[in-house]
């Protein structure tokens, strides 16, 4: 085979590879946005059928919906399950286990990646308000601070004495392979410690 018969086979073998890892991103693309849509509906026909608020924290399994999260300024919506597993996450946000649940006393721990639904966070600024739905409360938070940490720090996560929101994400946003560092969101609930849910 020719040196230019090479070169024609690698060119169409990138071509082919290329169209390949294409549709695979669309189809990651797609099967998010279906699972947004379905868990949405599902969040508001529970809404329907729940007392509110609940008294006790529910049992969750990895993938059961815990509401959605919300900030209206950086055009951010995503449903959050449970669990942070590549599974979770590459469908949603994801409520990091042994963490408070929204709704109830602590520090309420939600995770996401950085090039999809939590991209948005690289804009946000002290003050912007974030909203939680879940079937039994509507809940509303502040954002206090932000903070670049490394991944091995788990201090971001401890309970805290009053009702907190902690969102993580990897940093830098528009590193390329796996980022280094941990990006995270310091909220607390606007009706104050131990506050009840917000009405929205």
């Amino acid at each position: 085979m020719s040196g230019r018969s090479k070169l024609r086979m690698l060119g169409r073998t990138l071509m082919a590879a290329g169209a390949i890892l294409l549709l695979y991103c669309a189809w990651r693309v797609w099967e998010a946005r279906r699972f947004q849509r379905e868990a949405d509906r599902r969040l508001e026909t529970r809404r329907e059928a729940l007392p509110t608020p609940l008294l006790v924290p529910p049992v969750l399994r990895p993938g059961d919906i815990v509401g959605r999260l919300q900030i209206q300024r950086l055009h951010l919506s995503v449903m959050v399950v449970e669990g942070d597993d590549g599974g979770e996450l590459r469908l949603g946000a994801g409520h990091v286990p042994h963490t408070a649940l929204p709704g109830f006393p602590g520090n309420v721990a939600i995770a996401a990646h950085r090039d999809t639904f939590f991209r948005p966070l690289r804009n946000i600024r002290p003050d912007d308000l974030i909203r939680i739905t879940t079937p039994s409360a509507r809940l509303l938070y502040r954002v206090e601070s932000t903070e670049v940490v490394d991944p091995a720090d788990v201090r971001v996560l401890r309970a805290a004495a009053h009702n907190e929101l902690t969102l993580v994400t990897c940093y830098p946003f528009f590193y390329v392979g796996s980022a280094p560092r941990r990006f995270v969101v310091h909220a607390r609930q606007v009706d104050g410690p131990g506050g009840p849910p917000s009405a929205l």
